[in-house]
């Protein structure tokens, strides 16, 4: 059974080797109250949906029963503070991009995490207020299945 902590770390390491403009990563209990460097990333927990095979519902393997679980992870991207709507733009663009392509390059299972056994990403362009500063970024959200 892979463990919250294996994931976020896991995670963490990824992105920190696999996109080298990100600043600043910090992990659910590395937060801050306000991002100070940025391009940044927080990863964090967000939900978990879960289904015991042994309802009948899905699947069993050797006639037993398994726990299927859907981590629902969110890797926040500040891309910089809101200051020039197309310099904005330009960062968020570029850091999507980059984020993008590593979240591709990760794999099956992803993030060198052997608990995951598929994934799901997606990615939705968000506007922050953070410690009262406003921030143009996206959230990347992670759906990681596991039994």
């Amino acid at each position: 059974m892979i463990t919250y902590a294996q994931i976020g770390a896991g995670i963490k390491a990824y992105l920190a080797g696999a996109c080298p403009s990100i600043i600043r990563l910090q992990n659910y209990k590395e937060l801050t109250e306000g991002m100070q460097d940025t391009p940044g990333i927080q990863i964090y927990p967000e939900a978990c949906d879960n289904v015991a095979t042994e309802s009948g519902t899905q699947f069993t393997t050797f006639g037993g029963g398994t726990i299927q679980e859907t981590l629902i992870w969110h890797v926040d991207y500040y891309a910089r503070q809101r200051n020039h709507l197309a310099e904005d733009m330009d960062t968020l663009v570029k850091g999507i991009d980059e984020i993008h392509t590593a979240m591709e390059d990760a794999g099956c299972p992803p993030f060198g995490l052997d608990g995951i056994k598929s994934w799901q990403w997606s990615w939705l362009r968000v506007e922050f207020v953070y410690g009262a500063i406003a921030y143009v970024g996206a959230r990347f959200t992670l759906r990681l299945r596991t039994f």
